[in-house]
């Protein structure tokens, strides 16, 4: 098994060294994963050709699903910068609001999507990148946005709001298994969460009495959900539509 390269090996092997019937044979079932991990790095790595390097470090045309993934990263990092520091209020058109324009209560995942989608597409499209929402994987099943860069590679974002009963599993239960598995992605993926501040709209991190207090802490508990290797090609992005008032407040608490 170890000198098997594929993802379905990659899980058997992950299986049985923490499987306790086999306690005895777990150092070489270890050892054996290790293995297997390198072997698989080695064999799905490729070289840029030339042109393609050239590309990259003119910061122009993304080479690879890595490539996008880290600009499509960064571009959603941006937007969640202007979100939060802006002069235009951006984080309130992630809120139902009352007849005078206060914010009431979050809008719906969908909606939530719909309202950043643009401003990614608006970042992509000089660069003949292509971002869609409702973007169609294997055994039909559909990420909330798909990036993608002609017929060549794509990236799936998964989306939730910070107060999600799904919160902490979809990483492992939708986006690495449903999306990551697209030949296209090469296994990466961005999970991309909606926060709305106070502790009403935030679930616990399973094993915790409270939830996190801030934007930045969320992200950091979510990427600690990841093992080493998924930490290598799933990026976290937790985006603060928190209403300034509850979100100075939080702050100041900690």
């Amino acid at each position: 098994l170890a000198s098997e390269p594929s993802r379905s090996t990659a899980k058997i092997l992950r299986s049985l060294a923490t499987d306790d019937t086999l306690i005895p044979w777990r150092s070489e079932l270890i050892y054996a994963k290790n293995q297997q991990t390198d072997r698989r790095r080695e064999s799905s790595f490729r070289h840029d050709d030339i042109e393609q390097v050239i590309q990259v470090l003119d910061n122009r045309l993304p080479a690879n699903a890595a490539d996008l993934a880290a600009l499509t990263t960064e571009y959603l990092r941006e937007i969640s910068r202007n979100i939060r520091d802006g002069n235009t209020s951006d984080w309130k058109r992630y809120w139902n609001v009352d007849p005078y324009n206060r914010a009431e209560r979050p809008r719906p995942e969908d909606a939530c999507r719909d309202m950043l989608l643009p401003d990614l597409q608006g970042r992509l499209k000089p660069l003949d990148i292509d971002a869609q929402k409702e973007g169609r994987y294997a055994d039909d099943k559909r990420s909330d946005i798909r990036v993608s860069y002609g017929q060549q590679f794509n990236v799936p974002v998964e989306i939730k709001k910070s107060c999600h009963s799904n919160l902490w599993s979809s990483i492992k239960r939708q986006l690495i298994p449903k999306y990551t598995r697209d030949p296209g992605s090469d296994g990466y993926g961005i999970y991309l969460v909606f926060w709305f501040g106070n502790t009403e709209h935030c679930r616990p991190m399973p094993g915790e009495n409270s939830p996190p207090k801030s934007a930045d802490r969320l992200e950091e508990l979510l990427r600690d959900t990841l093992s080493a290797e998924e930490r290598r090609k799933i990026s976290i992005c937790v985006i603060d539509v928190a209403q300034p008032e509850t979100r100075s407040s939080l702050q100041s608490s900690r």
